[in-house]
């Protein structure tokens, strides 16, 4: 049987999200709120696509849904990650 180290906390399921730019250890992941809002940067990143793949889908009609704050295009941490997760359960 394993001894447990009560003086440390167990860990947290969690969702991880894209690498952040200017980061010096761009390969470790981080751990998102569901609220954090994202820019097309961060979508492409963590779909692994280009930026111009993300706007024509947009463009089509298909993939995360956005909105626009102003003139910028932003999207919900929740909603790309659940977009992936129902294409993964179509298939």
């Amino acid at each position: 049987m394993m001894a447990t180290n009560s003086n440390v906390p167990a860990a947290e399921p969690g969702v991880f999200g894209p690498r952040r730019r200017g980061t010096t250890n761009g390969r470790a992941p981080r751990l998102v709120d569901a609220q954090e809002l994202w820019d097309i940067d961060d979508v492409a990143s963590y779909l692994g696509v280009t930026k111009q793949t993300i706007y024509s889908w947009r463009t089509s009609g298909y993939g995360p849904a956005g909105f626009r704050v102003g003139k910028h295009l932003r999207w919900r941490a929740a909603t790309v990650i659940n977009w992936t997760v129902r294409l993964e359960e179509n298939q």
